[in-house]
């Protein structure tokens, strides 16, 4: 019964008119296992061309470097990932085509492959001079730029985006200046997350930011406060009102609270679970004590404490 089904799959997706990749989910690099007749029509590429090469939407002439990063996280967070895409084929020509990537599981629900679908968008749908593809690419490219502004959560933790974080900090930190008004920036640092990440993978590690994203997200008092993914191994946090002891007080709770997660992490150098250090910095807005000064204190403030990182935070305000 198993071998008629694989036969009759095998039929399906042979005779299938829509072209089908079939990616690696287990490699950082997605390698291509399969590729059907319908791509190889659509793009030119022969399967043996395409057997063992990287997802070829990684190298997409239709995504920026944006659009790519969102895909590559798309695909490390295990999620689905849809896009119109002006794509080239193997003779340099252009061709507009409607793309889906779907997680295809395992029996035990862990992710093994990545199924890429892509469809050609019939010509009453996209130009076909190269001057119009040009036009119609510039215009996904807005529109996808429209809809990544409008999400400004960072997928695979849930808080905010980085760069949407400093722009509400700078906001922020100019009424407060204003007011007079105290704020901190608090750095929470995953110590030894890259043994981590070697141990378990991207997406246990992802998974791991995530939970501590929580903690620390759910501790904040104020419905002003901000919480964002600072870097691949830190989440960083803005509060307001409070004065530095009391900012002290929370961050050894959360501190408490991550360490109550039971994250085992049995390579670690610095213990056998997950936990946080974490560097503070506030005061009153003033020339002396902005945005960009704060997070560089806060750094420090890390640095100076044990563990110490090998390697600086990489963080530009």
């Amino acid at each position: 019964m198993k071998q008629l089904q694989r036969q009759i799959l095998s039929q399906i997706l042979t005779h299938n008119a829509e072209a089908i990749i079939v990616a690696d989910a287990r490699s950082p690099d997605f390698p291509v296992i399969y590729a059907n007749p319908a791509y190889e029509r659509l793009s030119g590429y022969s399967g043996d061309e395409l057997m063992g090469q990287c997802l070829p939407l990684l190298n997409s002439i239709g995504l920026d470097q944006h659009e790519i990063e969102e895909l590559k996280a798309a695909l490390s967070c295990g999620e689905s990932y849809a896009a119109a895409v002006v794509d080239s084929r193997k003779d340099g020509s252009s061709w507009v085509s409607q793309v889906r990537i779907e997680p295809l599981y395992a029996p035990r629900g862990v992710i093994r492959f990545f199924m890429l679908s892509q469809t050609n968008l019939p010509a009453d749908q996209c130009a076909s001079s190269s001057g119009e593809v040009g036009v119609l690419q510039r215009e996904i490219r807005r529109a996808r730029e429209k809809l990544a502004a409008m999400n400004r959560l960072e997928p695979a933790t849930g808080v905010l985006r980085y760069d949407y974080f400093l722009e509400l900090v700078r906001r922020d930190f100019g009424m407060a200046r204003r007011d007079g008004r105290l704020v901190a920036v608090a750095l929470f640092d995953v110590i030894d997350l890259d043994i981590y990440c070697q141990t378990f993978g991207t997406r246990a590690t992802d998974s791991c930011l995530r939970m501590i994203a929580v903690q620390v997200n759910g501790a904040l008092r104020r419905s002003e406060d901000l919480c964002a993914r600072a870097d691949e191994h830190s989440i960083i946090a803005l509060t307001h009102g409070e004065e530095i002891d009391e900012v002290r007080t929370l961050v050894s709770r959360i501190t408490a609270n991550v360490r109550r997660l039971g994250l085992h992490n049995p390579r670690g150098r610095h213990g056998r679970y997950v936990e946080i250090q974490v560097g503070i910095a506030g005061g009153i807005p003033d020339g002396n004590f902005t945005p960009t000064v704060a997070i560089a204190q806060a750094r420090e403030d890390i640095m100076s404490r044990e563990p110490v990182r090998k390697a600086p935070l990489k963080m530009n305000a």
